[in-house]
């Protein structure tokens, strides 16, 4: 018999995945395939830089940062503890 505690995780579990795949499907055209993506500035003037792909048009949008951010337990992995910065497009 499962545990109140583990019946609890899993159904959670299943909530997460199931919001994740929907995003995911809404974003599907959004996500860049390449490798290697030229980096413009948000003015879309073009630079010498690269971004490292996969990567989404316009930035992780706000649906998936909020999923994600509302449903991580430990974000000391992340830049500063935050997992906004996840939204932040770096060159490379």
């Amino acid at each position: 018999m499962a545990s109140s505690t583990s019946t609890s995780v899993e159904v959670r579990s299943q909530a997460f995945q199931t919001e994740f795949e929907a995003i995911c499907r809404d974003i599907q055209g959004s996500v860049l395939p390449n490798i290697l993506t030229p980096w413009a500035d948000d003015d879309g003037t073009a630079t010498d830089s690269c971004v490292l792909g996969p990567s989404i048009d316009g930035g992780m949008p706000e649906r998936l940062v909020a999923h994600l951010k509302n449903n991580l337990v430990n974000h000391s992995a992340f830049d500063g503890g935050d997992f906004q910065d996840w939204n932040v497009i770096r060159p490379q």
